[in-house]
């Protein structure tokens, strides 16, 4: 028999535990994060088998009944009432939905209620502050009220966006307040889409009775990380729940006195004036109320079928959310989604970025786009680097040739950018003398496509964090 000095029995334990661990290494460095798949036969206590519900129908999943306990917290522009609102609710369609409209004047549309979320406000914040200008004009003022719905809401003022981070916090105890039975609170504004199916399939695995807070992470330097708002965020009855009871500490007001409450009547203690973002600070007293985000990006994303991500990282993941979609961006997915002769032929199933991938993105791209940005970004050349790549369209190919992760580059000036995923971007003119011109590598999106494809299933990513 065979003994083993120390020191080789040290060197096979090392081996052993490295064989062991291999795996897992390998894992975290390649970036792989765990997942587990949106199954259709997945039961919950609080909703019936998902399979009860008729997925991939007009009105779908609110027809079946499953949504009742879900609130939709529309969040908008006084400007964008008239120019937006209407389109918006238009493609909601008349399903049913439990919605709540806020804005920063108080309006009627149609049968719907857009609350003032800065009504109830303690005067003290507005005096001598010039954010509130523009709120006090067309608040005061019946002929600047009218200037502003006929303005076009396409894009929010300077002064506007100012304003619009002081509506989050008074919202959210205006949002409880109004429904104080709801289980869910799905927070969304105008340029952002919702697959409500996905959603339904993604809420039914959680307990609204635990406080949750789910997004689009933003991690900004030593500050709580937080869900970007126009991205979508979701807020479980619990998490609401310890908010407006932390609320509670800067109004004076006990647990048990209820009848002389009113919602949005403080700003939990923040200087909103030298506050950059309302979603920002909402996650900061979310965090004082105990609790957290968990982010499910790319789940929750803040790209537009254009100009997302595809790659490993974004392909067989379910999607919740879109976001900063124009007129057009809608009606095109919305028409990609509901007809009968598109690439989506079994609307029943949960859309991923594959799907989307395939119906709405490859049939536009080509090997090359003149006047054209596929915004790749990982890798910059500029006229100081010495290989050259900004020299010329074709030696910019050539850098992404000669890099084995490239997918996709584009041109402009004396800038090669070139990108590990596939963008399919937009038009982008001339300017400066500079004018772009963007490349794909066809036939690595071919290999891309053939080791990735089809997809084992719609996946639901792990939390991060």
């Amino acid at each position: 028999m065979v003994r083993l000095t120390p020191l080789r029995s040290l060197c096979v334990s090392l081996v052993i535990c490295l064989l062991l661990t291999f795996p897992l290494i390998s894992k975290i460095l390649d970036r792989q994060r765990g997942y587990d798949l949106l199954d259709p036969q997945f039961k919950s206590d609080r909703q019936p088998l998902s399979d009860d519900v008729p997925y991939g129908i007009k009105c779908s999943p609110f027809a079946a009944g499953v949504m009742d306990k879900v609130t939709i917290v529309l969040k908008m522009g006084a400007g964008e009432v008239s120019t937006r609102l209407p389109a918006y609710l238009n493609r909601l369609g008349r399903c049913g939905q439990d919605i709540l409209l806020f804005s920063d004047r108080q309006h009627r549309y149609d049968a719907l209620e857009i609350h003032d979320a800065l009504a109830n406000l303690d005067p003290k914040y507005r005096h001598d502050n010039p954010d509130f200008e523009m709120y006090d004009q067309y608040n005061d003022d019946a002929s600047q009220q009218q200037r502003v719905h006929d303005n076009d809401g396409k894009e929010k003022s300077r002064k506007g966006w100012r304003l619009d981070k002081y509506k989050f916090l008074p919202m959210m105890e205006f949002t409880r307040h109004l429904r104080p039975k709801s289980h869910w609170f799905v927070f969304i504004e105008l340029d952002t889409y919702v697959n409500w199916d996905n959603m339904h399939r993604f809420l039914v695995r959680f307990d609204p009775a635990t406080p949750y807070y789910f997004g689009s992470p933003v991690w900004p330097h030593k500050k709580p990380i937080f869900a970007h708002g126009g991205t979508g965020f979701v807020l479980s009855s619990a998490a609401l729940d310890k908010l407006v009871a932390h609320g509670s500490k800067f109004v004076g007001r006990s647990k048990k006195d209820r009848s002389s409450y009113l919602p949005g009547t403080h700003l939990f203690g923040k200087d909103m004036q030298h506050e950059c973002c309302g979603d920002e600070v909402l996650a900061g007293v979310l965090k004082e109320s105990g609790v957290t985000l968990r982010g499910y990006w790319p789940m929750f994303n803040g790209e537009k079928p254009t100009t997302a991500r595809f790659g490993r990282e974004q392909w067989c993941e379910a999607i919740l959310t879109l976001h900063h979609l124009d007129t057009e961006d809608f009606l095109e997915l919305q028409r990609w989604e509901q007809t009968t002769t598109s690439s989506r032929r079994d609307r029943s199933k949960p859309l991923t970025f594959e799907e989307l991938f395939f119906g709405l993105v490859e049939p536009l791209i080509r090997d090359r786009r003149e006047d054209w940005t596929n915004m790749s970004e990982d890798v910059v050349y500029d006229e100081d680097d010495k290989n050259r790549a900004g020299k010329s369209y074709e030696a910019c190919l050539k850098a992404c040739t000669a890099n084995e992760r490239c997918i996709q580059f584009e041109h402009f000036g004396h800038t090669c950018r070139l990108s590990y995923d596939i963008r399919l971007g937009h038009r982008q003119l001339p300017n400066g003398g500079k004018r772009w011109t963007s490349g794909w590598l066809m036939e690595r999106i071919h290999d891309f496509k053939a080791s990735h494809s089809p997809c084992n299933g719609a996946h639901i990513v792990h939390a991060n964090p």
